[in-house]
């Protein structure tokens, strides 16, 4: 019996990423994995009143707007317990939906050049990262406007190019749900990473409150 739906939700725009055909590439492995089922949805209706059948939505989204009813029944969907997991630009989507950045706690400030950058785990002993090691990703480092302070930090990277070090996961609760942030997901070269896969997969599964 499948304990965990999951909606995955790209939107329509697909102006910088392909998010229809990598977005489909991650409902496919993550209902490859034990225990998870997840669709494929580019409806912003679904938003409004399509969420109750799912315990988590993840949103791998490129720009778009939501409407008051969307916006309030996303949020409303998380703050009574269901699970959402941003990846990539998802902190770049709905930019002007300030309730929307305000449960993600994260805004999209710019990125590196497409590079090799090393993932660092900065708390080892979390649900989502226990047992795995640092890991290299070919991605695009992601910059955040984001508030340390409402979150608890996972990851983190170092961009050699700007001499700073960025957060790259972290996760918080937002009324009785569940938010998780994870920045890398630029292509195929990261989608196919097996440390990229695994994380994402307990991400959902963290989110579900079945981790």
């Amino acid at each position: 019996m499948l304990q965990i739906r999951i909606l995955v939700f790209v939107g329509t725009e697909v102006l910088y990423h392909d998010h229809d055909g990598q977005g489909k590439f991650i409902a496919d492995f993550l209902t490859a994995a034990d225990g998870i089922h997840a669709d494929f949805s580019q409806d912003y209706e679904v938003m409004s009143g399509g969420l109750a059948g799912y315990d988590a939505v993840l949103f791998y989204t490129d720009v778009g707007h939501f409407s008051e009813a969307q916006e309030t029944g996303l949020l409303t969907f998380v703050e009574r317990g269901g699970g959402f997991f941003g990846l990539h630009t998802a902190a770049a989507s709905f930019r002007e939906n300030q309730g929307y950045h305000t449960m993600l706690n994260a805004f999209f400030d710019g990125h590196s050049k497409y590079m090799d950058f090393k993932v660092d785990l900065v708390d080892r002993e979390n649900a989502i990262t226990r047992g795995l090691e640092d890991f290299a990703a070919t991605d695009e480092l992601y910059y955040l406007k984001h508030d340390p302070t409402k979150s608890h930090h996972l990851m983190q990277a170092y961009d050699e190019t700007k001499d700073e070090m960025h957060v790259m996961a972290f996760h918080h609760d937002y009324g009785a749900g569940r938010v998780f942030y994870f920045a890398l997901g630029h292509d195929m070269a990261v989608l196919q990473n097996e440390s990229f896969q695994e994380i994402v997969r307990r991400g959902v599964r963290w989110t579900a409150r079945k981790l």
